[in-house]
């Protein structure tokens, strides 16, 4: 078995986890439990229920999902307390600023990776609007509107 490293924690080895599907690899980081999963042929990347997954499924065949962020956005405040809103802005950021992995492979996304990485940003720039959040979150490349 190859040795994968924890895309955020840089050096700690992840943990292989029982095989749910045969055609994908599932992993954890025994330090800060994020869950990855690794399917043949691509890169490491945050499995389904991370933040940017949720915040991806609503656009996964839009190929401009920037043009629905409104509509996504008013969704998860609906459904979702503002402490998990809270935690999505601040995963969805740290991709943002520290990039690991191409976001649209998490759920192979139909949008170019710019078009994604754009609508996250929205993503979490409409949260923030829509939510007043306890412990907001700076973006090192936030631009003021």
């Amino acid at each position: 078995m190859n040795e994968h490293l924890c895309l955020r924690c840089k050096t700690v080895t992840l943990v292989e986890l029982e095989p749910l599907d045969p055609r994908i690899t599932f992993f954890e980081c025994p330090d800060c439990r994020r869950h990855y999963a690794l399917q043949p042929g691509k890169q490491l990347t945050f499995r389904w229920l991370h933040p940017i997954s949720l915040a991806l499924y609503g656009v996964i065949f839009d190929l401009a999902p920037t043009e629905r962020v409104a509509d996504v956005v008013a969704s998860f405040v609906e459904q979702r307390p503002a402490e998990e809103l809270e935690v999505f802005v601040r995963e969805i950021k740290l991709e943002l600023d520290e990039p690991t992995q191409q976001v649209r492979d998490i759920l192979d996304c139909r949008a170019s990776e710019q078009e994604l990485r754009d609508y996250l940003r929205l993503f979490c720039d409409h949260l923030e609007q829509s939510v007043p959040l306890a412990n907001p979150v700076t973006s090192k490349n936030s631009t003021a509107a």
